[in-house]
């Protein structure tokens, strides 16, 4: 799995496509240097270089130290989506990224970048004046086009024009993004991500999306009661055409405000899965959403490690039995180990007289306190299911537990609410 972006001083930055985020400071080979190495006074830009050839980034580096200019950080391989967030954070005027070692890796970064951030200023390198690139470039949202050896009035020019951009530039929030994983099957996370998504909108009256990426066998569409036009087979079969036109397309609303990216209604073994395929879908969702909720699938595949990168919070929903408890444990560690991110335990269909497992036991085998526990109700669950209506269109204790989960996710005050001994919430 990638590892989250670390700072800037230190000596690796998070993962890419073909490893690790590395400071290359020591390159083999050198491109051929610009025109000119002249200091020019009056400015100082900020920059981050972007480059996998190492005699590029060499040149790159030189180019803008002749500027005055301030390399704030250099990549050795083209970030991901799932560490966007931190690219974002860093404070610079320009980002100069060289597109010859993997163009379309490189412009959906650019597009990235720019649809997050449009008074970012981009400056891609190319070594040949290839025109279909350009054009490309500039469709992507790229403010300048250098080709070739570079003369040092024309990158001089480029960056006084970056550093004037960079003092108006606003960053552009994207959505919070909550991913539903089980410990086992049968779990019921299908359920519970679904009535979540309604019980978020309910909160907040803001536009939620639901994503069903299960993209072989998922059930949202009929926990909803809806037949889509278009599904996430569309989305992940169309990497090129993902934006937010495109994506808005494929999305079907629900009656309770929730716009929903349902997985296929027929079975196909063969849905192509890629892992920035995955990461760019997410990503364009939720610069258009303020809440992306996911029913997470194991058959992502590789493209479940970026989303799991990508969410602000990870709800791990488990039984208490020995092999769910198991696998949940596992699971946590895995998270721990490889990216640390934020990881809320749902114990799902709670049952305080049936259970052998307090609270006290599955934190020390788990090492994580339970946050929510789901009262059971199966009889609710199944009706809902069976007649394609939600959980959250009556009162019930699953319904309050959900919409108290909402509530903290949107940054509501909790309600201490109790019923019958109950708490609805974890110790």
């Amino acid at each position: 799995m990638e590892k989250p972006l670390d700072k800037p001083t230190e000596t690796r930055a998070g993962g890419g496509r073909n490893g690790e985020f590395q400071f290359e400071r020591d390159p083999g080979s050198m491109a051929k240097p610009p025109s000119d190495y002249t200091d020019v006074p009056g400015i100082n830009p900020s920059v981050v270089l972007i480059s996998p050839d190492a005699g590029c980034l060499r040149t790159l580096r030189r180019t803008m130290e002749a500027q005055r200019a301030t390399i704030l950080q250099e990549f050795t391989v083209y970030p991901t989506y799932a560490h966007l967030d931190g690219i974002l954070e860093l404070d610079c005027d320009a980002f100069v990224v060289e597109i010859d070692s993997d163009t379309d890796i490189a412009l959906d970064f650019v597009e990235a970048v720019c649809t997050r951030k449009p008074s970012a200023s981009i400056i891609v390198y190319s070594t040949g004046g290839d025109g279909d690139r350009m054009v490309r470039s500039m469709r992507a949202g790229a403010r300048e086009f250098l080709t070739g050896s570079i003369p040092n009035t024309v990158i001089q020019e480029a960056l006084v024009r970056a550093a004037a951009r960079h003092a108006q530039q606003i960053k552009k929030v994207s959505g919070t993004t909550v991913v539903f994983w089980g410990a086992k099957g049968g779990c019921g996370v299908t359920t519970l991500a679904t009535n979540f998504a309604i019980a978020l909108r309910m909160e907040t009256a803001a536009q939620v999306a639901l994503l069903d990426l299960n993209p072989h066998l998922g059930d949202v569409a009929v926990l909803l009661g809806l037949t889509p036009r278009f599904t996430v087979a569309e989305a992940l079969q169309n990497a090129k055409r993902l934006d937010r036109e495109f994506v808005s397309t494929l999305l079907t609303e629900h009656r309770s405000g929730v716009s929903v990216l349902a997985a296929p209604d027929v079975y196909s073994p063969s849905v192509p899965i890629e892992n920035r395929t995955v990461g760019k879908l997410v990503d364009v969702v939720r610069n258009q959403c303020p809440y992306v909720v996911i029913d997470a699938g194991r058959s992502l595949g590789d493209g479940a490690e970026t989303l799991l990168q990508m969410a602000n919070t990870i709800y791990l929903v488990t039984q208490l039995d020995v092999p769910s408890l198991r696998n949940a444990q596992r699971f946590i560690s895995y998270i721990q180990r490889t990216g640390g991110q934020r990881i809320e335990l749902v114990v799902n269909r709670f049952d305080a007289r049936k259970t052998e497992f307090d609270d006290e036991r599955v934190t020390k085998a788990l090492g994580l306190a339970p946050r929510w526990k789901i009262p059971n109700d199966y009889a609710a669950a199944r009706r809902s299911s069976n007649a394609g209506s939600p959980l959250m269109q009556e009162k019930s204790p699953v319904a309050a537990a959900l919409r108290a989960m909402a509530r903290a996710a949107s940054g509501k005050p909790l309600a201490a609410e109790k019923r019958r001994g109950f708490s609805l919430f974890g110790s």
